[in-house]
């Protein structure tokens, strides 16, 4: 089954949020917001990003509901040993002042200390949350997948019928074309040295094949149905039919320079714009 590129999911427990959006990108590019202070942790986000989701960008954020205040805690053996220290000062100096404010030692470096978690507890709590996350992205992307993957089969079918219709035409008008470079050769030839029939023959021949598309008719054929099975896999499929979408486009160019007939030539635009769509919704495969 395909996957889009285009994602969201998010989980959350009592103190953390984590949400992933994920979005179109030739190759993987994780983009984490929330973890600035725990580069550590940002790596094993990475790694767990990486085993879930091959191409995209993908943005992790967590927020956490945790209220700052209970960040923040009173060195209390910080506080105390300043206040020996104070104490010893004043008694040796013999300062009129015989105490220690509360409001001197708030000033002093070292009194409030932030409290953190390690990273191991930390990683255990965002690991769960971040799975959960992940779990619904690849949800999101797989229910996207299932459209995109309807929408490429019906424009390989479109495709493929407008194929069949510029081989129609080009059967039919081989001949035809044949025949019209015999008379115009000729008409040009008539009151001029006469050219040997075989030679004019030859010439004919040569100038037919240069405007004969068989070959680019075999090869978008081949790539129709290379499209096809490719989307049967469900594997990373997105930079295969990218590349089938190019190999399309140009086979479909070299018909456009070599038919000389304007039914052909109506098919060929119908086919190249329809082959520009595959490609653009080829592009939003992973």
């Amino acid at each position: 089954m395909l996957k889009s590129m285009t994602g969201y999911g998010q989980a959350q427990d009592h103190t953390l949020t984590i949400s992933i959006k994920t979005l179109n990108h030739k190759y993987l590019e994780p983009k984490i917001y929330g973890l600035e202070e725990h580069p550590a942790l940002e790596l094993k986000i990475q790694e767990l990003l990486g085993a879930s989701f091959a191409r995209g960008r993908v943005e992790v954020r967590i927020r956490s509901k945790r209220p700052q205040e209970l960040a923040v805690t009173i060195h209390q053996e910080a506080a105390r040993a300043y206040t020996e220290m104070l104490q010893q000062l004043i008694k040796e100096l013999k300062l009129a002042n015989s105490g220690v404010s509360l409001e001197a030692l708030l000033r002093l470096e070292g009194i409030f200390q932030r409290t953190e978690e390690s990273e191991e507890d930390l990683w255990e709590q965002i690991e769960p949350i971040l799975k959960a996350a992940i779990a619904q992205a690849q949800e999101s992307r797989q229910r996207e997948g299932e459209l995109l993957s309807q929408e490429l089969s019906r424009l390989l079918k479109s495709m493929t019928q407008e194929l069949e219709e510029i081989e129609r035409q080009a059967v039919t008008i081989k001949p035809l074309y044949r025949q019209r470079l015999q008379e115009r050769l000729r008409e040009i030839l008539q009151n001029s040295v006469a050219l040997d029939e075989g030679r004019l023959e030859l010439e004919i021949a040569l100038l037919a094949d240069r405007a004969d598309i068989s070959e680019e008719i075999a090869r978008l054929r081949m790539h129709l149905q290379a499209s096809e099975a490719t989307l049967q896999n469900s594997e990373s499929v997105g930079l295969r039919l990218d590349f089938l979408s190019q190999e399309l486009a140009r086979e479909a160019n070299t018909v456009a320079s070599k038919a000389r007939d304007g039914l052909i030539a109506q098919r060929v635009i119908e086919l190249k714009s329809l082959i520009e769509k595959f490609r653009e919704q080829a592009r939003n495969v992973e």
